[in-house]
């Protein structure tokens, strides 16, 4: 008997076992929207933000958004990589095939360009007369800033993730084909290119790379695959020195001229300081998980030199002092509210430490910190203290235009449509199930 109603009940209860996991401990946008973090850059007092399906300019004193791109987001399209601003134009790539330019000041599209079927991972490079972005399947496209026409192309035998950096009119690019291609950024000539085949000591030739380059006078630092850290003279082309790390190195090191020193980060979490002239490590810290993101520096109150960086692990923001890699102030744990939910009952919420990948933004004021888990996916520290100033969380924001616009969603007893149709769902299988019963009696 007992197997019996199992085997009638089983569906069921698979179901609400789904339906419990699927439910709890996570929210819609989290869910959806979980396949990489916000990308976020500044100009003056906005904050340009790329996410999900929406590009946002957000003011940085109320944490409001001014504007949204575009007006009418689509669900396959979206968009993480940092903006690239400047004056007059903020362009930023979707992860499609779309290269937008926008007006600063209301959103407005005044171009677009798509590639060849071929997706934009990497922010763009805007220069004095061109735009540059390259796609994954290793094209850099250099594009008329005003038109938006491609003027040159340029083809590299593997993926592009990274930004090109553009300096000195020439563009900069890393590649996970294991090279470093130096381009004419005006006519996207190839100047020359590099990828050290050799093995120094027990670690292997040059890996992948998907980080932008760094160039300080005349040298270029980069991290790879290949758990190494190198320093490239643009004149010789040639290395100079390299850095063994733990793990790979995603990140762009940062150059801390005050010490002299490079700083950069590997996905073991190990944190370092390397001397510009010989590589020789000055000090070193551990995090409590993988850093993505490139530290930022900056200088506190009694203008002690730190460096932000950002981690995946708790606490996930650390402020070190550059000089010697110690903390300059307590590490801080920025967490994160998430709705538990039994089925269709809210029992509550759930605040827990979120990883932290994107790359802090310093203003004046603020320290910004992306977030890809919960609803708020920016979160405004004060830099005097870290005390949390403002949060900018989509919903809200959405929620508030359709108030201003008048529009209302009628109440609903039961919450979301997801709820809805679960307990459509929920209803028609018992039937079914018990309606099976009743006629095996």
């Amino acid at each position: 008997m007992i197997t019996q109603r199992l085997k009638i009940y089983l569906p069921l209860i698979v179901l609400l076992s789904l339906a419990a996991v699927f439910m709890s401990g996570c929210s819609g946008a989290a869910i959806m929207n979980d396949s990489s973090w916000p990308g976020i850059s500044l100009s003056d007092d906005t904050i340009y933000m790329a996410y999900a399906n929406q590009v946002y300019a957000i003011d940085s004193q109320t944490g409001e958004a001014q504007w949204t791109f575009p007006e009418k987001p689509a669900n396959d399209q979206l968009f993480f990589a940092p903006p690239a601003v400047t004056d007059d134009m903020v362009v930023v790539s979707d992860y499609r095939d779309s290269l937008f330019a926008l007006n600063p000041t209301d959103g407005k599209q005044q171009w677009s360009f798509k590639s060849d079927r071929s997706r934009f991972i990497g922010s763009a490079a805007v220069g004095e007369d061109l735009v540059y972005a390259a796609t994954v399947n290793g094209t850099v496209h250099a594009l008329d800033r005003e038109t938006g026409v491609e003027e040159w192309f340029y083809a590299t035998d593997g993926s592009i993730w990274s930004t090109p950096l553009l300096a000195d009119g020439m563009l900069y690019v890393t590649s996970l084909d294991r090279h470093l291609y130096v381009l004419d950024a005006k006519t996207g000539n190839l100047s020359w290119s590099f990828s050290d085949s050799e093995e120094i000591g027990d670690s292997p030739s040059i890996g992948a790379m998907v980080g932008t380059p760094t160039l300080y006078e005349d040298v270029l630092y980069f991290g790879s695959f290949n758990n190494r850290v190198y320093a490239v003279s643009i004149e010789k082309r040639d290395v100079l020195w390299t850095y063994d790390t733990t793990n790979w190195v995603w990140s762009s090191p940062v150059i801390d001229e005050q010490n002299d020193q490079l700083i950069g980060a590997d996905l073991d979490g190990h944190i370092f300081a390397l001397d510009l002239e010989d590589g020789s490590r000055t000090w070193a810290y551990d995090a409590s998980g993988p850093v993505v993101g490139a530290p930022v520096l900056g200088n506190l109150e009694d203008d002690t030199s730190v460096a932000y960086i950002t981690c995946g692990g708790e606490p996930n923001l650390l402020i070190l002092n550059t000089s010697d890699g110690k903390e300059a102030i307590s590490p801080v744990t920025v967490k994160a509210e998430f709705p538990t939910m039994f089925l269709i009952v809210n029992t509550g919420t759930s605040t827990r430490p979120i990883p932290l990948f994107a790359p802090p933004v310093g203003t004046d004021e603020l320290l910004l910190v992306g977030a890809h888990q919960g609803d708020d996916l920016i979160y405004a520290l004060e830099l005097d203290d870290l005390q949390e100033a403002w949060r900018f969380n989509p919903k809200e924001h959405e929620q508030k235009q359709k108030e201003e616009q008048g529009e209302e969603e009628p109440a609903s007893l039961f919450g979301s449509p997801m709820n809805l149709l679960l307990i459509f769902s929920l209803a028609l299988l018992i039937f079914t199930l018990f309606g099976r019963g009743r006629r095996q009696k």
